[in-house]
């Protein structure tokens, strides 16, 4: 049986690390669990001490980085899966679970990825990661569709590639996945979420600035020997699709990025007899919010307090929606202003989906969805 070895470097994500303790606790395949502090000084020893009988080994002092804990962590526990979970991201139940059966299904597989959700700082679905697709090497080197705490790497592979890069504060990921590739690794993605990955200001993606984007023309040049680096346009137009307030100068980069797009998306379909990426993600555009019919919200959900009342904000208003909860509580109700009001019964599954469709409309829009709690 399949052991995998898992990585949480952290720092002062006290208030968020619970969670992927938690998630850890919902799974069935085998895992060693190192979690790496860097000499925190929130309330981070009595956070984690409901779950001491979960974690192999334990470090809480000062350190040279992300990078460099994940890669002294993955060398203090075994598992022949290795992969890491950032302190303010977590699993879907089973998640381990599926990566491990299409392990254990193809020997010569090095590299399992799959889907992966938004959240805002509270949980609450925002967006699927929108770059994903079926594996292309030259692709890769474009933009980074893999995410990374939806990502499985056997340890022989990840040792023959040198580990992951201790100098990189960014793209330490897209880094070791170009590295792999180009060593010939075999990856294989599988379309089911597998990890929420939390989406805010603060984060090191949002929040990186001129190093990050600085690392990603490193990426361009290294792996696409290309000297325009393209994909800094569009890590900024990402970051910008989940920027609430955006200043008049962000604006107008945003639709203008948002139009060169559109036409590229265009020009690529234009005499391509390729398969290209299909245009939806579970009935979601991928870089916009609008819906083609119906749509599923796949959301892993531990926190200890219940759905008392379910809001989403959608367009067009004032039309009829049909909205299922688990595949049983079914409601049809009418956006009244653009705004959909759902009291809940208890729900205890710590894996939710919420489908919902607009009958009258072939495609509408999905702004908004969060919940109050009892």
């Amino acid at each position: 049986m399949l052991v995998f070895a898992i990585v949480i470097p952290n720092l002062n994500q006290s208030h968020f690390i619970s969670t992927a303790l938690e998630s850890l606790g919902h799974q069935s395949s085998p895992f060693n669990l190192a979690l790496m502090d860097g000499g925190s000084t929130d309330n981070f020893q009595e956070v984690i001490g409901p779950y001491s009988d979960i974690i192999s080994f334990l470090r809480s002092e000062p350190d040279a980085g992300q990078a460099a804990a994940i890669r002294e962590g993955k060398d203090k526990i075994e598992g022949d899966i290795v992969a890491w979970l950032n302190a303010d991201d977590y699993y879907f139940p089973n998640a381990l679970d599926k990566v491990a059966s299409c392990f254990e299904q193809d020997p010569h597989v090095d590299v399992i990825y799959g889907d992966a959700v938004h959240v805002s700082p509270e949980g609450f679905f925002l967006s699927y990661f929108p770059p994903i697709q079926e594996f292309n090497a030259r692709d890769l080197t474009r933009t980074c569709f893999i995410c990374q705490p939806a990502c499985f790497v056997r340890r022989s592979a990840l040792e023959g590639v040198g580990g992951i890069n201790p100098t990189l504060e960014y793209t330490m990921d897209w880094d070791l996945w170009c590295r792999l590739a180009l060593a010939g690794a075999k990856f294989q993605y599988i379309h089911d979420v597998l990890a929420a990955v939390r989406y805010y200001s603060e984060t090191k993606t949002s929040s990186g600035g001129k190093r990050r984007y600085k690392e990603i023309y490193r990426i361009e040049r290294k792996y696409g020997k290309r000297v325009f680096p393209a994909s800094c346009l569009g890590s900024y137009y990402y970051g910008l699709t989940h920027k609430e307030k955006k200043n008049i100068p962000q604006r107008v980069c945003f639709k203008f990025l948002a139009i060169l797009r559109s036409l590229k998306k265009r020009a690529s379909k234009v005499g391509s007899s390729k398969p290209t990426t299909p245009d939806t993600n579970y009935g979601f555009h991928r870089w916009d919010p609008i819906v083609e019919s119906s749509c599923a919200i796949h959301l892993p959900w531990y926190d200890k307090r219940l759905w008392k009342r379910m809001y989403l904000e959608v367009e067009p208003h004032d039309q009829l929606y049909r909205i299922t909860v688990n595949n049983s509580n079914s409601y049809v109700v009418t956006a009244k202003g653009g705004r959909i009001t759902l009291d809940m019964p208890p729900l205890n599954q710590p894996y939710r989906i919420i489908s919902i469709e607009c009958p009258k409309f072939k495609q509408w829009n999905f702004l908004r969805f969060y919940c109050d709690l009892a």
